[in-house]
């Protein structure tokens, strides 16, 4: 299979930062992982990746999606054709529809 593009993942769970560390240099060519998103902008403008994976939540007692939802704001006035793919792992059908 061939490999395409750079992936940006940014999640605060280590159990998923390992496995998509192992899984996604399958098919990327580079893969940029971040714990928080302290450093996502700056990360984005020097990595310059094709696609950001981006956890909703980084604050364990909160749950509303608010952090995610201000990142991919912030990202796309950063750049309008930047895609994200948005995760979490809370069930909410309201946070999915926002």
């Amino acid at each position: 299979m061939k490999k395409v593009g750079k992936v940006l993942v940014v999640d605060d769970n280590a159990g998923i930062r390992s496995a998509l560390k192992i899984l996604l240099p399958i098919r990327f060519e580079a893969v940029e992982i971040l714990p928080s998103p302290a450093q996502l902008i700056s990360t984005v403008n020097t990595f310059q990746p094709d696609v950001i994976l981006l956890d909703m939540n980084f604050n364990t007692d909160i749950n509303t999606g608010n952090e995610g939802l201000f990142w991919l704001s912030e990202l796309k006035n950063n750049n309008p054709n930047q895609k994200v793919v948005l995760f979490t792992a809370y069930a909410d059908i309201s946070l999915a529809v926002e």
